[in-house]
């Protein structure tokens, strides 16, 4: 394992660690030579000194300067409590055995070294030549519990592994008051207490996104502290990617109020039949009884319907407008108000999908077009999904625009000139609470 140290940083561990030490050491020595001359005062004041050093050393500076090391591995070493009191008592054993001459101590006190010396190398092996993988949903919506299949395969041909811990390292960004950092998380995913030579071992567990969004995942973290617990070696294995979650579209039982045109005009035209006939299909559980095409059934031995030409009724347009609006409205507030309205607009076009209606979704920058279907509804979901609030101005493009319109909006006049007022309706976010 590499560190590195920057300038300023490197010279203070070498003063701290070469004062302390060399301090310690000297008062080790300094008690060992009173106690053979007979000087037992000086000898027991001398060993007192040298322990105290030492454990001011164990427990001030170095870990003080270990925060300040720049690891440049993948390989990372971290000695929990049980660590710390184990050196604690391999030092404590050093200065007893340097002051006093005994060679029983010298015996515990090598048999000491070699538990730490067999802790860190079998914790480095145990850890070598693992290969984690995890299987999560391709769509999943915030709220609902999600499976997550961890798998970890063991490719060595000797060892097989023990009490091995596997984390998934997400990013997230914090916005802060000049610029936005993107920080790192581990999030616990799976134990396994034995993964056999050549094989692998499986677990399961759920997760629940609290939030839509997407979560890039930067890799895995390998963590084990057998056999001794002295010492815990982590080893982050990277593997890049990113978990979409979508947001959770709800009943507008308690908001339809706001569109109550607009959704009894889509539910009238979903009950009526078109004039041309689109195709002849094969029948599915959701088709209606009367659209059953019998000649067609009897010519195929199978059920089919047939399928109508949509008007342009037919056709809903989201608009959603990201800017904030006009009033000054606190951030906490204001970012509230605007997953209230994406959670609405993802609550509005599964509503249409359902009735059978083409919807389109029309962002800042992004436009899905026009299309019906499950496919479809997870394309606009997954808009929604990494949507964020900002300032761009929005360019309504009208080319496409026919049927009804919804415009989510902040502003107090959302339109702009390219849209058609008429025909859009417009909700504003403080409306949705």
């Amino acid at each position: 394992m590499l560190v590195f140290l920057r300038p300023k940083k490197a010279r203070r561990f070498m003063v701290v660690t070469a004062l302390l030490t060399g301090a310690a050491t000297l008062a080790a020595l300094i008690g060992g030579l009173a106690s053979q001359s007979g000087r037992y005062e000086l000898a027991a004041n001398s060993s007192r000194l040298a322990l105290v050093l030492a454990l001011i050393v164990l427990g001030y500076a170095l870990p003080k300067v270990a925060r300040s090391l720049n690891w440049q591995s993948h390989y990372a070493m971290h000695v929990p409590n049980a660590g710390l009191v184990f050196g604690a008592a391999v030092l404590m054993v050093t200065v007893l055995a340097l002051s006093s001459g005994n060679n029983l101590l010298y015996l515990v006190l090598a048999a000491l070294l070699a538990t730490a010396i067999v802790s860190v190398i079998s914790t480095r092996l145990n850890i070598r030549r693992l290969k984690p993988s995890v299987r999560y949903p391709d769509h999943i919506f915030a709220g609902e519990p999600v499976t997550f299949e961890v798998t970890l395969l063991n490719q060595k041909q000797m060892m097989p592994s023990f009490s091995i811990s596997v984390d998934l390292v997400e990013e997230h960004q914090t916005a802060n008051d000049e610029s936005k950092q993107i920080e790192q998380r581990a999030v616990a995913l799976a134990y396994f207490p034995l993964v056999p030579i050549r094989s692998h071992s499986r677990s399961r567990i759920e997760r629940v996104f609290a939030r839509r969004g997407v979560y890039p995942v930067a890799g895995f973290i390998i963590n084990t502290g057998f056999p001794f617990g002295f010492v815990e070696q982590r080893r982050l294995i990277e593997w890049r990617s990113e978990i979409v979650v979508y947001p959770q579209p709800k009943p507008l039982d308690e908001l339809a109020e706001l569109l109550p045109m607009v959704v009894g005009r889509i539910e009238n035209r979903s009950k009526g039949n078109g004039s041309d006939l689109y195709a002849i299909r094969q029948y599915l559980a959701s088709d209606h009884h009367h659209h059953i095409d019998w000649k067609a059934t009897a010519k195929t031995d199978q059920m089919m319907v047939r399928e109508f030409t949509r008007e342009d009724d037919w056709r809903v347009t989201i608009r959603f407008d990201s800017r904030k609006g006009d009033v000054a409205v606190a951030a906490p507030e204001f970012a509230e108000q605007f997953e209230r309205a994406v959670t609405f607009a993802a609550s509005l076009l599964t509503h249409f999908i359902e009735l059978g209606a083409e919807v389109r979704l029309v962002l800042a920058d992004a436009d899905s077009g026009f299309g019906f279907g499950q496919s479809h509804q997870l394309e606009m979901l997954r808009h929604l999904a990494q949507i964020v609030p900002g300032e761009k101005e929005p360019v309504w493009d009208d080319h496409q625009s026919s049927g009804v319109e919804i415009l989510l909006t902040a502003k107090s006049n959302g339109l702009t000139a390219s849209s058609n007022q008429l025909s859009t309706h417009v909700i504003h976010f403080e409306e949705l609470a």
